[in-house]
């Protein structure tokens, strides 16, 4: 059966030529582009992908969009700083697809040039793999998921999905932030107590209760950060709800 890989991109000139050669077993590449300023786009043409503007939606919007343009039913998602490894390749080249099964990969991450395997980064379990008619794409601010009532079998590949999402301090800070914001807006009527005690059991969790110490120095800084992430998610939410009280 044929395959169609699926990525969505905001200037990602630094990782799609990466992703894309990665999915060079699939019969077709499909990007969809929220109108990239940087060589994205020209990176993806050159390489055959077939590439598609479209102003971004959501997370799961968009990945639901890049299902609809893609010229098969079959459909691997994958994002544009993610690769799907050798291992992982030969995994699903040699799978007899079944349309009410969705294929998951376990996703490992690299932080400052250094894989993660504690802290509750890995095994990072992700649904990627799918019949379009039996499944689709939820659509919350983040951490979108795939599921289908018509689906009745999830099943895990060998091989790593790897990610290569934060090559610095400051890329995790960065995203953080955007996730703290988008999370902060399903919170309802957020207590200024929890703004200070979610933070100091985020810590807890990541460094201690998931193992994040046995990650070292690395472990440290991604636990301090979950923590701060954490912090500026209820902030952002308290003081939005202030701000709404107030404006009454």
């Amino acid at each position: 059966m044929k395959i169609t890989a699926t990525i969505i991109t905001f200037n990602e000139e630094k990782n799609i030529e990466r992703a894309i050669h990665s999915v060079n077993f699939c019969d077709e590449v499909v990007v969809i582009d929220s109108y990239s300023s940087d060589r994205t786009v020209d990176i993806a043409r050159k390489l055959g992908a077939k590439v598609i503007f479209q102003a971004f939606l959501g997370y799961g919007q968009q990945k639901n969009f890049a299902a609809e343009q893609s010229s098969n039913d079959w459909i691997l998602s994958i994002d544009a700083d993610e690769e799907i490894s050798d291992e992982l390749a030969r995994e699903i080249k040699k799978l007899s697809l079944d349309p009410s099964t969705v294929y998951r990969f376990q996703r490992r991450t690299q932080f400052c040039g250094k894989w993660i395997y504690h802290g509750g980064w890995y095994p990072d379990i992700l649904s990627r793999l799918y019949h379009r008619e039996k499944a689709s794409w939820s659509s919350p601010h983040v951490h979108e998921e795939l599921s289908g009532e018509f689906i009745s079998n999830f099943h895990r590949l060998g091989g790593h999905l790897n990610h290569y999402s934060f090559p610095s301090v400051d890329s995790q800070i960065e995203t953080n932030l955007k996730y703290a914001k988008l999370g902060a807006k399903k919170l309802k009527d957020p207590f200024f107590v929890t703004m200070l005690i979610r933070p100091f059991w985020k810590f807890l969790e990541c460094f201690l209760l998931k193992g994040g110490i046995l990650d070292g120095k690395e472990g440290l800084v991604i636990a301090i950060n979950a923590a701060h992430s954490q912090f500026m998610k209820y902030s952002f939410a308290y003081y939005s709800q202030k701000n709404k009280e107030l404006d009454q």
